[in-house]
């Protein structure tokens, strides 16, 4: 903590590991036990911390017994109090840099989702998770299914690293990327990135209808797997181009 006043009096932000459950300005939908969450300590008044967090859309504050409290939160992948920024001796990126970490990151995107090992990683793992929910009615009964769903569409869309949003945003870098790599297959894959987005954002409408009872038929969770197996299919395509 000590060590973060001193980054922060040098008006430096500084970003942070944390754990979610104790997060005071979080909903208590959004609240469980998960440590690898990450914010941005930008300033210090008096005794609060005024944060930068992804997934609130202001910035918002935390006193410092509720900020230590995150940052060295007990349990899985305990964040010790982990910091991360950049160093003190950066240089604007030449456009050969950029363009050498596009083709880099989009490589790399390319082989997490296609060839992670295991059926429940990558694109693969989009199927695999559709085939199981086919089967939560009647394996798991309706209300663990309906609460299966619903973790589901939390992780997914809300505070989560998958789901339509973040297709978007792979989509928009893709079509930012094009200003340096003015290959136009680019713009096509995001255009393709960007509506399985859609797709997975009609994906939690089915999911939600389910949890909130106005859905429940084995039927319902038939086409709620469906949807993820063709999202599969969808984003497997682009990315092996």
């Amino acid at each position: 903590m000590q060590e973060l006043d001193e980054r922060l009096i040098a008006g430096k932000p500084t970003a942070c590991q944390v754990g979610v459950f104790y997060l005071t300005y979080f909903p208590k939908e959004y609240r469980f036990h998960f440590n690898a969450h990450n914010l941005i300590v930008v300033d210090k008044q008096g005794d609060d911390y005024i944060i930068s967090d992804p997934i609130m859309e202001t910035l918002v504050s935390m006193n410092s017994y509720e900020l230590q409290r995150v940052r060295f939160a007990k349990g899985a992948f305990a964040p010790r109090g982990q910091m991360y920024y950049p160093g003190d001796n950066l240089k604007e990126a030449t456009d050969e840099q950029i363009r050498n970490g596009i083709i880099s990151g989009i490589k790399r995107n390319c082989r997490d989702m296609l060839m992670i090992p295991g059926s429940f990683g990558g694109a693969k793992g989009i199927a695999y998770t559709g085939r199981q929910i086919k089967t939560w009615k009647n394996k798991l009964g309706d209300e663990k299914a309906r609460g299966y769903l619903a973790q589901l569409v939390r992780m997914q869309e809300e505070i989560g690293t998958g789901g339509g949003g973040f297709r978007f945003i792979y989509g928009a870098f893709l079509q930012q990327a094009h200003a340096y790599l003015p290959i136009d297959e680019l713009l096509q894959i995001s255009q393709q990135i960007t509506a399985t987005g859609d797709k997975w954002r009609d994906a939690a409408i089915q999911a939600s209808g389910i949890y909130k009872g106005r859905l429940g038929t084995q039927a319902d969770y038939d086409n709620m797997g469906d949807r993820l197996i063709e999202i599969s299919e969808l984003e497997k395509k682009p990315l092996k181009s």
